[in-house]
Order: structure tokens, then C-alpha cells, then sequence
């Protein structure tokens, strides 16, 4: 049978990477984490494609932002009593001369690292015994796509209206009860709606209220966000994560970070 450590993401992790009988498609942590066809919870992150490699070992922060890597790695070194214990994280960027809007820095590649740890962490745990894993742990959402979800419901047919309602609150359950959520580029557009600010609210809530972990990542400061969220939810915010400043050149122009 073929041997499944080249793609497998716990390979580094695992004593029996490589040996033939054990290291195939029968392995339970590989079937929990890949699936069948790619199909597991390292797929059901929801993280998009250009991120799904990111590690923390390949993390390319350390030389711009040497105190949010040596943070990140204290972090990352306890993630699941960290996220157990409801310690989120808000990325945020400081602009400079050559990179006003503060973008590229790597706070969603970031972000991604520590997700990806935190999952692999779980699998680990599960196949040991431990905490058994009953739903996709760990979730990335970007927050303009969940706020074009939100408003598809009111546009076109009444079935495309329907369809797109039965997507969104399926999305936001999920952002409500998973282990460790990703709201990605929050604030970045103008001043969100009162209907939808009282969603956001509410997923915002549910997490903090049940001590769930969640990571956002921003352009703006804390003390910005209340001026596309609103004062509620920055002051949720702020009051549920510890905040990491990143600075640094636009670093996409080059294809290195996100």
C-alpha cells in the first residue's frame, strides 16, 4: 500500500512517518486529517489554497517583525492550553513611508500558522485518546466574504434569496461554536450596516461568551475599528485578544507574504 508521509502534514510529527504496514491511507489520524481525496479537516479549514502549506517552521516574519515572531512562537509552543483558555489574537499592521496601507506584512500568513498548529495539535491529541474532535475545529473566514454573504440574502430570486440564507447561517453557526476561528481583513471596508453590525456582534459574542479562541487580523488598530464596526464590537475585540503590531515593506509585490 502506498506510503502516505510526502503528504501527509502530521509526517513530521509522527514516529511511524514512512514505514511500510502503518504509514498509509488505513492511518486514522491521516483518514481525520486529509481525508478521502483531500477531504478532511485540513480541507474544511476553509483556508484558502495560496495559504494551505503555510507551517509555523516556514513562518518569514522573523527578520521584519522579530517581536511578533518571538510572541507567536511563545504562543504557538502552548497552543492548545492557549486557545483552551480563550486567548485570541488581533494582527494589526503600522504604516510607514514606503507601505501606507500597512498591507503584506504577513498577518494572515501569520494567523494561518498558528491555526494550522492548533489543528494539527488536536489530531494529535484525538488519536491519542484524548479530546475526541466532533466537528471541523479550527475555521478561517474573511470578513468582506461574510458580509457579501450576509447581503446576498436580499438580493435576486426568492430561491437564489433562500439558498444564499441557508448558506450564511450555516457559516455563522459554524463561526459561533468552532474551537479556533480566523476573521480575516476586518475594518477594512467603510461603515458596515446596523443589521449586519448586530451579526457580527453576535458571532462575536457567542465566541468570547463560551471562552472560544478567535484570531483577527486588520490593516487598522484597535482603536480604528470602531470607526467601520462600531464601538461595540472594537471594544469586544480588544477586550477577548492581545494585540501584535506587524511593520515592514509590502511584501506581496514580491510573492512572499500575505
Amino acid at each position: 500500500m502506498e506510503l502516505m508521509n510526502s503528504i501527509c502534514k502530521l509526517a513530521p510529527h509522527c514516529k511511524h512517518a514512512g514505514k511500510e504496514g502503518i504509514c498509509n491511507a488505513l492511518c486514522s489520524p491521516f483518514m481525520l486529517l486529509h481525508g478521502e481525496g483531500n477531504s478532511g479537516l485540513w480541507k474544511a479549514t476553509n483556508v484558502p489554497p495560496k495559504y494551505r502549506n503555510v507551517t509555523f517552521e516556514t513562518l518569514p516574519i522573523q527578520t521584519d517583525n522579530p517581536t511578533a515572531y518571538g510572541f507567536l512562537k511563545a504562543y504557538r509552543g502552548n497552543v492548545l492550553e492557549n486557545a483552551r483558555n480563550g486567548i485570541g489574537l488581533f494582527f494589526y499592521s503600522i504604516p510607514n513611508a514606503s507601505n501606507k496601507f500597512g498591507t503584506g506584512t504577513g498577518k494572515t500568513t501569520s494567523a494561518v500558522a498558528i491555526l494550522h498548529a492548533y489543528l494539527l495539535e488536536r489530531v494529535k491529541e484525538d488519536s491519542k485518546g484524548g479530546q475526541k474532535i466532533d466537528q471541523n475545529p479550527a475555521l478561517f473566514y474573511k470578513a468582506s466574504e461574510l458580509q457579501t454573504l450576509y447581503n446576498s440574502q436580499f438580493r435576486g430570486t426568492p430561491d437564489m434569496q433562500e439558498k444564499a440564507s441557508l448558506r450564511y447561517y450555516k457559516i455563522k453557526k459554524l463561526l459561533m461554536s468552532a474551537e479556533m476561528v480566523i476573521i480575516d481583513d476586518i475594518g477594512i471596508r467603510q461603515k458596515i450596516t446596523d443589521a449586519f453590525e448586530n451579526e457580527l456582534t453576535e458571532i462575536i459574542d457567542a465566541r468570547d461568551s463560551k471562552v472560544l479562541m478567535t484570531i483577527y487580523t486588520s490593516n487598522l488598530p484597535i482603536e480604528k475599528l470602531a470607526e467601520t464596526l462600531g464601538e461595540r464590537i472594537a471594544s469586544r475585540i480588544e477586550g477577548m485578544t492581545e494585540q501584535v503590531a506587524f511593520v515592514g515593506k509590502d511584501h506581496r509585490r514580491g510573492g512572499v507574504l500575505k
